[in-house]
């Protein structure tokens, strides 16, 4: 898999000066969908489950934990107040009014231990101490073809902080996923076959 690198992280400004790996040990790729009629499929698909345009949608990134690799809690979503020096990222959120609004998840293999997605605050619960620690709130753990869905805004547009998740140590095998993170607004991949997908998607749905 020579496309997959060390994973890299959106820092806050809080964390300035600080390395993706203290966080994020994973390696990572963007996996681009035009082109390959399996993966055009598969945007197709997402965008019916989830009733969310496709133009809408990063590439796919796909994910390899090896042992004893994770990722500690975080949102997907990207609170502009966190950002307040990144000029880039507010200008790519707008200032708050463009985010990340969901991620479907999918595992792509078996792990024998760990690699769970940890959800601490799943409940209701208080921020943790650990963003380390999957002791708490709700695990999902890796089964080969399992796709999760969970959402980082309301409907309101208020961004969703019971929404942290983290990807936790890999005991025991080899962790594949692969992930899609939605927007609420159209983002930068919306050329070619996901525009046409969109157009035959409104199509469809305006007939039915």
């Amino acid at each position: 898999l020579p496309h997959l690198k060390k994973s890299g992280v959106a820092l806050k400004d809080v964390d300035k000066g600080r390395e993706a790996k203290e966080f994020r040990t994973s390696s990572q790729y963007f996996l681009p969908t035009s082109g390959d009629s399996k993966l055009e499929e598969i945007d197709e698909r997402v965008m019916w489950l989830m009733r969310v345009p496709v133009t809408h949608a990063e590439y796919i990134q796909v994910l390899r934990y090896n042992n004893m690799e994770h990722y500690s809690a975080h949102h997907d979503y990207f609170d502009p107040r966190e950002y307040a020096s990144n000029a880039d990222m507010r200008r790519e959120t707008m200032e708050g009014a463009k985010n990340r609004l969901a991620t479907v998840f999918f595992y792509l293999s078996d792990v024998a231990e760990g690699g769970a997605t940890n959800f601490p605050r799943a409940g209701g619960g208080p921020p943790p101490r650990d963003f380390f620690d999957c002791s708490k709130g709700l695990s999902v753990y890796p089964q080969n073809g399992k796709v999760i869905v969970f959402y980082s805004m309301h409907p309101s547009s208020e961004l969703d902080p019971y929404s942290l998740h983290g990807g936790c140590d890999v005991y025991n095998g080899t962790k594949f996923s692969g992930n899609y993170w939605l927007w609420n607004w159209e983002y930068h991949f919306s050329r070619g076959h996901r525009t046409r997908q969109f157009e035959d998607y409104k199509k469809a749905m305006w007939l039915s």
